[in-house]
C-alpha cells in the first residue's frame, strides 16, 4: 500500500517531503571523551581550519556538531579557550576567558620584550602576572597562577611535569 502511495506522488513531492527526524539522544560525557570527539572532528576539517569553529560568541562548544563522534548530544555544556584550546565544564567557564587574556598578554609581552615574564625563584615557569598587570599587558590581575608549558609558550593552569 505504502509503495503505491509513493508511486502516485510526484517525484518533486517525494524529494521535498520532510523525513521524520528522530530526536538526538542526550548523554553524559567526560572531558576526555569530549576532547577525543573534538580531536576526531578536527581531523575532518579542511587544512587551515581548527577546532574553534565549534565555538559560539560565548565560547560554548556546539556539541551538536560532534554528535557523529559521540553516541548522542551531551547534556552538559562545555566551553573552550580560543587561545589555548583548554576545555572546561560550564561551571568553570570564567577560567577560559581569564586564560585567553593571559595568553594574549604573554604573546604581546614576548613580541615587545623578547623574554618571558617569569616569577623569580620559581622552577615551574610560573608567569609573573603582577608584572604583566603593572606593565599594562593585563587589565585585571588573574585569580589563579598560570604557567608556560613549553617552547610553544602556551599558558596552562598546571606546571609542566618534569621527568625525574
Amino acid at each position: 500500500m505504502e509503495r503505491e502511495e509513493k508511486k502516485s506522488m510526484s517525484w518533486w513531492k517525494r524529494l521535498t517531503q520532510q523525513k521524520e527526524v528522530e530526536p538526538d539522544r542526550e548523554i553524559d560525557i567526560s572531558l576526555p571523551e569530549l576532547r577525543h570527539a573534538i580531536h576526531e572532528y578536527e581531523q575532518t576539517l579542511p587544512k587551515g581550519v581548527n577546532r574553534t569553529v565549534l565555538l559560539d560568541d560565548t565560547q560554548e562548544i556546539d556539541t551538536k556538531r560532534l554528535k557523529h563522534h559521540l553516541s548522542g548530544i551531551p547534556k552538559q555544556r562545555f566551553y573552550m579557550s580560543k587561545e589555548t584550546f583548554h576545555i572546561v565544564p560550564e561551571e568553570e567557564r570564567d577560567v577560559i576567558y581569564e586564560m585567553d587574556q593571559v595568553q594574549r598578554a604573554l604573546d604581546l609581552y614576548m613580541d615587545q620584550e623578547k623574554k618571558l615574564p617569569l616569577r623569580k625563584f620559581e622552577n615551574a615557569l610560573q608567569l609573573d602576572l603582577t608584572r604583566l598587570r603593572e606593565e599594562g599587558y593585563l587589565k585585571t590581575l588573574p585569580k589563579r597562577p598560570y604557567y608556560v608549558v613549553d617552547e610553544t609558550l602556551i599558558v596552562s593552569l598546571e606546571p609542566r611535569k618534569t621527568s625525574s
